[in-house]
C-alpha cells in the first residue's frame, strides 16, 4: 500500500473514528505506565537493602503494569492518524488492468446483485441465532462484522449469566463449608476463560454456541453446585483464602459490560434500506462501424467523470471479438468510481460523542473500560505494598486480575464498533451483445469518376445495450479490511445519459472513406481541375493555368531585329516595340 497525496485534493483526509476510543487509551496506558514506574521507585530502598521475594514479586506487578501501560499507549498511537492514498479502501473485486481483458468470480457477484436489483444478506442459522435476530430485527441488515460482533458478544452473555446463576447457587449453599475457597477459584477461572474467549477469536471468524454447548453450560450450572460438594471433603483447605465475592463482583461487571455493547449494538444498527436497486435502461443501436468503437468511446466518456481525476477502477472488462464474415458478439465493461468517506459518519469528539444517539453507549462502554483499568491499578498498588508489608493479598490480587479482565474486555468489544469506514461510489456496468455482417461498400463512379472511395463495412443491426449505474454504500472495519456493500441507489439519469450518448455515437459512425481535413480537400480540388485540363473538357487559362511552351519551340521563334523580342511565326509586328518584320 502506498499514499499518494496531492495539495489540490482534499479527499483522502479522513477524519479519525477512534478519537473517543484513543483518548481512553492514551489516559489508561499513561497510567498504567506512571503506575508502574512508580512501583518500581517505591522498590528501590528495598532493594538496596537485599534482594528478597517480596521485592521480586512487586518488580513482577511493575513490569505486568507497564507492559499493559505500552500496550494501550501503542494501540493509541497507531490509530491517531490514518492515510488514505487512492488504493484504500480495497476495491470490491480484483482491478483489471485498463489495457487489458478479464473479469473475476467477485465481480461476476457485484453484477449480479446490479442484475437482480436486490442486496443479498446471510441468513442466521441456528436456535440462538433465531432468538439474538428477533431481539435486534435490523442487525440482518448490518455488516458481517458487526454481525459476528453480536453473535460473539450474546454468547457470551448468555455463558457468563449461566455461570454467574450458577455460582450464586453453589455459593449459597456451600459457602460456610471447607469448600468455599474453591468455589471462587473453580468459578473465577471459568469465568476468566468466559471473559478472554471472545478477544482470541479473528474478526471475520463466526462464534459457535449450538445446542450442544448450551447443554454443558446447563449441566456445569445445574451439576457444578453439586460435584464441589461431593469434592469438599478431598480437596485440601485454603485457610481464609476466598474471593467469592471478587468473583461475583467480576461477573456482575461482565454482565453489565455485555449488557451496555448491546445497547451500543442496537444504537449502530440501520433499519432496512428504504431504496434498494439499480438503475437499468435498454437502448437498441444500429450501426456501421466496428462494436469495439463503442468500447472506446465508453473508455472516453467515463474518464470525463473520473471522480477528482482518479481512474475509475475496473472490475471486468470484455472486448467484442468479429470474425468472418458474419456472426455474433458480446462486450462489456464493469467500473467502480473512487470511493469517498461519508464523514457525517463518524464521531468528531468527546463531546459529540456523548450528544448523539448513536455513539452514547458506544462511548459509556469505553469509559466502563477505563473505569476497570482505573480500579484494577490501584488494586495492583494495593497488592504491592501488602506484598512488601507481609499482609494477605490473595482477594486484592484477584480483584485486580478480574478488573483487568473485564477492561480489556470492553475496550476489545469497543473497538470493533468504532472502526468503521463509511465510503459511498457509484457501480457502472455497460453489457453489449449482438450480430453482425461484413460487407464491401464502394462510393463514387467506378468507371467515369477521376476520385472514388471502397470500405470493408461490419453492419451491425439492431444491437442491444444495456446500461446499470448504481450509487453504492461501503463499509470497511479497519483501514485495510475488506469492503462490504452494505446500500444501494439506482440512478436512472446518469444511466440514460449514458446509453443515449452511446446510442447516439453508433449511429453518427461513417460508412464512407474520405479526405477529411483542409488540405486534403485543396488537393483532391486540384486533382480534378488537373483531370479536366488533361482531358480537354477546360482550357489551361480557364482553369487559372498558363500556357507552357517548350524551350525547343522557343528557341526557333524568329526574333525582333529591332529590340530582339521573340516573335510569333506568323506575326507580322513585334508585339513589344511595334517595328513591322
Amino acid at each position: 500500500m502506498s499514499y499518494e497525496f496531492n495539495p489540490e485534493n482534499k479527499l483522502f483526509e479522513f477524519p479519525n473514528p477512534y478519537k473517543v476510543q484513543n483518548l481512553a487509551l492514551l489516559v489508561a496506558g499513561g497510567l498504567l505506565t506512571i503506575g508502574g514506574i512508580g512501583t518500581l521507585v517505591s522498590v528501590r530502598e528495598r532493594i538496596a537493602q537485599g534482594t528478597d521475594l517480596a521485592a521480586l514479586k512487586v518488580i513482577g506487578i511493575a513490569v505486568v503494569l507497564m507492559v499493559l501501560g505500552f500496550a494501550f499507549l501503542g494501540r493509541a498511537f497507531v490509530q491517531l492518524r490514518f492515510f488514505f492514498g487512492r488504493n484504500r479502501p480495497a476495491s470490491l473485486a480484483p482491478v483489471i488492468a485498463p489495457d487489458a481483458d478479464g473479469d473475476s468470480r467477485r465481480a461476476a457477484e457485484h453484477k449480479e446483485t446490479l442484475r437482480q436489483n436486490a442486496l443479498t444478506y446471510a441468513e442466521p442459522k441456528g436456535a440462538l441465532n433465531g432468538l439474538l435476530y428477533s431481539l435486534l430485527p435490523a442487525l440482518i441488515f448490518a455488516p458481517r462484522e458487526v454481525r459476528l460482533s453480536a453473535q460473539t458478544q450474546f454468547y457470551n452473555f448468555l455463558a457468563l449469566a449461566a455461570t454467574f446463576l450458577s455460582f450464586l447457587v453453589c455459593w449459597v449453599a456451600f459457602g460456610q463449608s471447607p469448600a468455599a475457597g474453591w468455589i471462587g477459584l473453580a468459578y473465577g477461572l471459568f469465568a476468566f476463560v468466559q471473559i478472554i474467549r471472545p478477544m482470541m477469536r479473528g474478526r471475520t471468524e463466526e462464534a459457535q454456541l449450538g445446542v450442544g454447548s448450551l447443554v454443558v453450560l446447563v449441566v456445569v450450572a445445574v451439576l457444578g453446585p453439586v460435584i464441589l460438594g461431593m469434592l469438599a471433603k478431598g480437596l485440601p483447605a485454603l485457610g481464609e483464602v476466598s474471593i467469592n465475592s471478587v468473583v461475583c463482583v467480576a461477573l456482575l461487571c461482565a454482565l453489565v459490560s455485555c449488557a451496555v455493547f448491546g445497547l451500543a449494538l442496537k444504537k449502530q444498527l440501520h433499519p432496512a434500506p428504504e431504496t434498494v436497486g439499480a438503475a437499468r435502461v435498454t437502448e437498441t443501436v444500429t450501426m456501421n462501424a466496428h462494436p469495439n468503437k463503442l468500447i472506446e468511446e465508453l473508455d472516453r466518456i467515463l474518464m470525463t467523470r473520473w471522480y477528482s481525476n482518479i481512474p475509475n477502477r475496473r472490475y471486468t472488462r470484455h472486448s467484442p471479438q468479429v470474425d468472418g464474415r458474419q456472426g455474433q458478439f458480446t462486450a462489456e465493461l464493469f467500473e467502480e468510481t473512487q470511493p469517498r468517506p461519508q464523514t457525517s459518519r463518524v464521531a468528531e469528539g468527546l463531546g459529540h460523542a456523548f450528544s448523539s444517539p448513536r455513539f452514547f453507549w458506544l462511548t459509556c462502554l469505553t469509559a466502563l473500560g477505563l473505569i476497570f483499568t482505573l480500579a484494577g491499578l490501584v488494586a495492583a498498588l494495593l497488592v504491592s505494598q501488602h506484598i512488601l508489608h507481609g499482609e494477605p493479598v490473595a482477594s486484592t490480587a484477584a480483584f485486580a486480575l478480574s478488573q483487568f479482565a473485564v477492561a480489556i474486555y470492553c475496550l476489545h468489544a469497543a473497538q470493533s464498533l468504532w472502526g468503521r469506514f463509511d465510503f459511498v461510489s457509484e457501480l457502472i456496468w455497460v453489457d453489449i451483445n449482438g450480430s453482425y455482417e461484413s460487407a464491401q461498400m464502394n462510393v463514387g463512379n467506378q468507371v467515369t469518376s477521376q476520385l472514388h472511395s471502397s470500405k470493408s463495412v461490419i453492419n451491425i443491426e439492431a444491437m442491444t445495450v444495456r446500461v446499470w449505474v448504481s450509487e453504492i454504500d461501503t463499509v470497511i472495519f479497519g483501514k485495510d479490511g475488506q469492503r462490504q456493500m452494505v446500500g444501494m441507489r439506482g440512478l436512472p439519469l446518469l444511466a440514460d445519459e449514458l446509453a443515449k450518448m452511446l446510442k447516439g455515437f453508433g449511429e453518427t459512425r461513417s460508412a464512407i472513406v474520405a479526405p477529411t481535413s483542409q488540405q486534403d480537400l485543396q488537393r483532391a480540388q486540384s486533382i480534378g481541375v488537373l483531370g479536366k485540363v488533361v482531358a480537354g473538357v477546360v482550357p489551361p487559362e480557364a482553369a487559372g493555368l498558363s500556357a507552357v511552351q517548350p524551350a525547343e519551340a522557343i528557341a526557333a521563334l524568329p526574333a525582333c531585329k529591332q529590340c530582339g523580342a521573340s516573335m510569333g511565326r506568323d506575326a507580322r509586328f513585334c508585339s513589344d516595340c511595334g517595328t513591322a518584320v
